[in-house]
């Protein structure tokens, strides 16, 4: 079978699908991922194959950049309602489009694997005739928020001659969750076929520490160095073992001079506390044949701008029937 990932650029939504990417080459399947140029290296460290797709460098910049100079003054708690459809969808969704179904048209995926924040794979998806899987990257986005996204992307799917789906065409094939329910904030009855996933660890099990282990951790995107100093000092004055992810764009000595127990890393792979951490079992649903994807691309043609890498070819997967 051949999975197409795909995701937006960001380390905190790449990382959590890829031991589910690997699983599946693992198993024997073809798999490729589509990323924003920049973006590729994250993904092929892994030892997945990546291709180039959608806006990338200073485009996908400027069009992040012009959703967050609108939201900086609205309010905390209303930020995410304002950013996610606007930046996501309308800012992201198009030129992804025009990339991701010529690469789909290509290659002939049996099935699609997206990130949550990633809304063009169900509109290529849905033109290719196959499922399309959701995959999280935290806790679940709130039904009002996909709503909204999904009323700003009707549009862009009635260029290709279809409805838009509710959700914004999340959750086509089902909804790979990887929050942990002791942690979910956001009601979840909305999304159909979830399916809570914990990936195989990808280092050995190692006894739990002599002393309480607590990380620390801002993301990726927050992970200011002022906050992080502010919350590390009041961590570190306590009994316990620090371990501190900047995440990529922070160097670790702006955090200055730490105490012995306080370890500062750009980032880090959790080992896991207790030697009988449950693991999950990854299933792929069975798709039909590729042969639709020639005749979705055609709907595209006169919009899609050419990919900025070569997608590879691989001995093509057999046809699969509906299951």
């Amino acid at each position: 079978m051949r999975v197409l990932f795909s995701s937006t650029s960001g380390h905190g939504h790449v990382l959590p699908m890829v031991p589910l990417a690997q699983a599946f080459r693992a198993a024997g399947h073809d798999v490729l991922w589509a990323i924003a140029a920049q973006a590729t290296p994250l993904v092929t460290a892994a030892g997945i194959e990546a291709v180039a797709a959608g806006a990338h460098g200073e485009q996908e910049a400027a069009l992040r950049g012009a959703v967050f100079r609108d939201a900086a003054a609205i309010p905390g708690e209303s930020r995410a309602p304002f950013v996610f459809p606007r930046m996501f969808g309308e800012a992201l969704t198009p030129p992804m489009v025009d990339d991701l179904l010529g690469i789909a048209t290509r290659w002939g995926p049996d099935l699609l694997v997206h990130d949550q924040a990633e809304l063009a794979a169900p509109l290529v998806a849905a033109l290719g005739g196959v499922p399309s899987v959701t995959h999280s990257f935290g806790t679940a986005i709130p039904k009002p928020i996909l709503e909204d996204t999904g009323e700003r992307l009707a549009g862009l799917w009635r260029e290709h001659g279809l409805d838009v789906p509710p959700f914004a065409g999340c959750y086509r094939a089902g909804y790979l969750d990887i929050c942990p329910p002791s942690v979910q904030s956001i009601p979840t009855d909305h999304i159909p076929g979830a399916q809570l996933l914990r990936p195989v660890q990808s280092v050995e099990p190692s006894p739990p520490p002599a002393e309480p282990l607590v990380y620390v951790t801002m993301g990726t995107v927050f992970n200011a160095p002022d906050l992080l100093r502010e919350i590390v000092a009041g961590v570190a004055a306590l009994p316990v073992q620090v371990l501190v992810a900047t995440g990529p764009r922070v160097d670790p000595s702006s955090l200055g001079e730490q105490p012995g127990h306080v370890q500062v890393e750009p980032g880090w792979t959790s080992p896991p506390c207790s030697t009988a951490a449950p693991r999950s079992s990854h299933t792929a649903a069975r798709a039909p044949s590729s042969a639709h994807w020639p005749a979705a691309s055609r709907s595209c043609a006169s919009r899609r701008r050419p990919t900025s890498s070569a997608t590879p070819r691989v001995g093509l997967a057999p046809a699969r029937s509906s299951s």
